[in-house]
Order: C-alpha cells, then structure tokens, then sequence
C-alpha cells in the first residue's frame, strides 16, 4: 500500500505547472525589446554614416549649415551650375570632360584667382587716389551698413544703435 501511495504522489507531483500569463507576456515583451535593440543599434551606425556625409557636404561643398532634407533640391542645384559651366566649354575640350573635370576647373580657378588680383590692384590704386576725407566718408558708411547688421541681428540694443548711428552721421 505504502509503494501505491509513493508511485501516486510521483505521478501526480510531476504534472507539469500551467505556465502564467503574466510571464509569458513578460518573455515576449523581452523578445520585442532585445529586437528593438538590435534594430536600434543598426539606425545609430546608420545615423554616424549620415552625419558623415552631412558634414562633408557642408563644409566642402556648400559651406554653411543646411537643412538635410532639401538635400537633393541641393545636389540638384549643383548639378545645374556644373553643367551650366561645362556648356560653356567648347566641343574640343567637352571630350576631356567626360573623362576628368578637374584640370578645366582648376585652369578657370587661375583664371578667376587673376582676374581678382587684377581687381584688387585696381581698388589699392582708386584708394590712394581718394582723399582723407572720401576715406573718412566712405569709412563711417560701412560702419553704419555693420551698425544696422548688429541692430538687425539683435546684437545691440535700440538705445545703443541710435547713439552710434549718430556719432556715425556727424562724421557724414
């Protein structure tokens, strides 16, 4: 009787446990998190790409900060002036643009670099011809233009604009 009632206790102690709600929906909401992870951990290598090209794109090619998401009405932009100066090419040299650009681009930069040298020798020389007082006057109309810049910019207080623009108009 005694080896009926252990062989019972056995089989009824070995009936397996109704797994709770609770936990299971625990164990699946730990699944969904640890794929979140990982899915997260792609977008932020994806993210470091991005703000590479980002950077890249503002300080080699357009030179000041934009907003990323007109970035192909930029690169569309671009296009456009590249081929508004390669139109300008003759047909003999339009074949050597198709292979390589960069020796055409770097013979206008010369050309464009001389050009303004050219201009700045000519200001120097209409600058000493100028007399002090055309130097003064034209000295305190860019004061006033970089006044209104900071006032507008609200760099300087009203009270502050209109003491210098005063000070600047007494020299007029």
């Amino acid at each position: 009787m005694l080896l009926v009632l252990l062989v019972s206790f056995q089989v009824t102690g070995q009936k397996k446990s109704k797994v709770d709600p609770k936990d299971a929906q625990i164990d699946s909401l730990t699944r969904y998190s640890n794929s979140l992870t990982v899915q997260l951990d792609s977008v932020s290598k994806e993210l470091v790409k991005y703000v590479g090209v980002y950077n890249v794109v503002k300080e080699k090619v357009i030179h000041y900060n934009f907003d990323p998401t007109r970035m192909s009405y930029l690169i569309d932009s671009l296009k456009a002036s590249r081929d508004a100066e390669f139109a300008k090419l003759t047909n003999d040299s339009l074949h050597v643009v198709a292979t390589d650009s960069i020796p055409i681009l770097k013979n206008e930069i010369r050309i464009l670099q001389a050009a303004l040298e050219g201009e700045k020798i000519a200001g120097t020389e209409k600058l000493a011809a100028l007399s002090t007082e055309e130097i003064e006057k034209a000295k305190a109309i860019s004061n006033l233009k970089q006044l209104k810049e900071l006032f507008d910019n609200k760099i300087i207080s009203e009270a502050e604009f209109i003491a210098l623009k005063k000070k600047y108009l007494d020299k007029l």
